[in-house]
């Protein structure tokens, strides 16, 4: 019988003789655009944690995992899990939709060679959790798996999903334990040996320099030279900058290279600190549009600008530099996003659309929750668009965003090419052009109003 606890009593219950498998599910979804830097940070870190003061067997099987070039196994699913309709009449929207990960089978192909390589028995334990809770799909289906694979094992599901979505996991999930709470560790840090045969190109790290640069220096004793860096704040640049001088310059290494890829803001950037990005130790850097802001202080991003310039960085063609751009929040026009997203294009040489969703628990989702409790909810995937109905604009146009971001993109770098395909975007590019109006100080979207 499936049981719920707490993420103490999860780790109270745990023994030296345990031998515990923590497992990163693969994810159905209609796009991931992070592949490259998934990495299943909180497993690494309760790892590291059960290792050290547990002192137990502690072992990964990461289905996430991308091969040395950074990418991950993708196939569409099949059946009624083929494709994912969402919304109804004008905003109505057809996905298709994707395994991203190892297929499951890998697990138990692992399993067997694990056995008869080495004769190591099975795992006592299995720990299951996955980065967003609307993901759950794959948890039920694993679980499944693993009661013919592993069936003595006592299987646990931890992480947003019972987090957010406690009476789903109990009643759907066949586990033995669910966890309703975070695990209250200490912070041990992270390590990549607990991947053996294969390892991912990169590691990630938080920013605490305590635990960030021996996870960072055990990563370069293993060859693994590319580090993504994140911050509980979201804010890689707080307190000016300290915490991260300090993880960079205690690190140094010839090959090493740092990837800002989430929590840098364009108004916490100083002079100081562009001088530090501009360091060939940096290979990107990806700038946030203020999660909490329909509109962009275009003086914060022109003084961004300015110091990287100064440090000399070239923003010409985007390819160090890019800036995101949130789509999908509530109250959001069409007109809003297109004139953010030139800004950012003329700032940082390259625009990504980041596709927006309210956390549940947050003070946005609670405004909205009302709205938002009547959509299924795996449809609070930020790439379903889960607002679009609330901002009046459909999932086509939102789908189109996405065509002009890589047009212009592509048309930065000097590359001509016809990539959309006749709608909302082309037509608007079209007509832009003819009108000279990149400028976007009229309305450019007359067109569809």
């Amino acid at each position: 019988m499936t049981k719920s606890v707490t993420g103490n009593a999860l780790l109270e219950q745990v023994q030296r003789h345990d031998r515990i498998l923590l497992v990163n599910p693969p994810v159905f979804e209609t796009r991931y655009s992070w592949l490259r830097w998934n990495q299943p940070l909180d497993l690494l870190r309760i790892g590291a944690y059960l290792k050290s003061s547990k002192k137990c067997d502690v072992e990964l099987f990461d289905f996430m995992l991308p091969n040395e070039k950074g990418r991950v196994q993708k196939r569409g699913l099949t059946g009624q899990e083929r494709y994912k309709e969402v919304g109804g009449g004008d905003f109505a929207y057809t996905y298709p939709m994707w395994r991203f990960g190892k297929p499951f089978d890998a697990l138990n192909d692992w399993l067997i060679q694990r056995r008869a390589g080495n004769g190591r028995a099975d795992p006592t334990q299995v720990w299951i959790t996955s980065l967003c809770s609307y993901w759950y799909a794959s948890i039920h289906q694993l679980c499944t798996k693993l009661r013919l694979w592993l069936p003595d094992a006592t299987l646990v599901v931890l992480g947003n999903y019972p987090r957010f979505m406690l009476d789903n996991a109990v009643d759907f999930c066949d586990a033995d334990l669910i966890v309703r709470t975070p695990l209250k560790h200490a912070d041990k840090g992270s390590s990549l040996k607990l991947y053996v045969a294969e390892r991912p190109p990169f590691i990630s790290v938080t920013l605490n320099p305590a635990t960030a640069i021996p996870a960072i220096q055990e990563a370069i004793r293993l060859g693994v030279f590319r580090v993504a860096v994140f911050d509980a704040e979201d804010d890689i640049c707080r307190d000016n900058g300290k915490p991260l001088r300090e993880i960079v310059e205690s690190t140094k290494n010839q090959q090493l290279r740092f990837h800002a890829v989430s929590g840098l803001h364009p108004d916490r950037v100083t002079p100081d600190l562009a001088k530090m990005f501009a360091e060939r130790t940096f290979s990107e850097l990806h700038f946030e549009q203020p999660e909490e802001e329909l509109e962009l202080d275009e003086a914060t991003y022109e003084q961004c600008r300015s110091y990287l310039l100064e440090a000399g960085i070239d923003l010409s063609d985007g390819n160090k530099t890019c800036g995101f751009v949130w789509i999908g929040r509530p109250g959001e026009t069409l007109e809003g996003i297109v004139r953010r997203s030139f800004t950012v294009l003329s700032t940082f040489g390259s625009v990504i659309f980041k596709p927006y969703t309210a956390v549940p628990g947050t003070e946005l989702f609670e405004r909205h929750k009302e709205y938002l409790d009547d959509l299924p909810y795996a449809d609070l995937s930020p790439h379903r668009f889960p607002f679009a109905e609330y901002n009046g604009i459909t999932r086509n146009e939102y789908h189109d965003l996405y065509r002009m971001a890589a047009f212009l993109n592509e048309k930065v770098r000097s590359r001509s090419f016809d990539f959309l395909n006749g709608s909302m975007g082309a037509e608007f590019l079209r007509n832009s052009l003819r009108r000279e109006v990149w400028n976007l100080e009229a309305s450019p979207l007359s067109i569809i109003d």
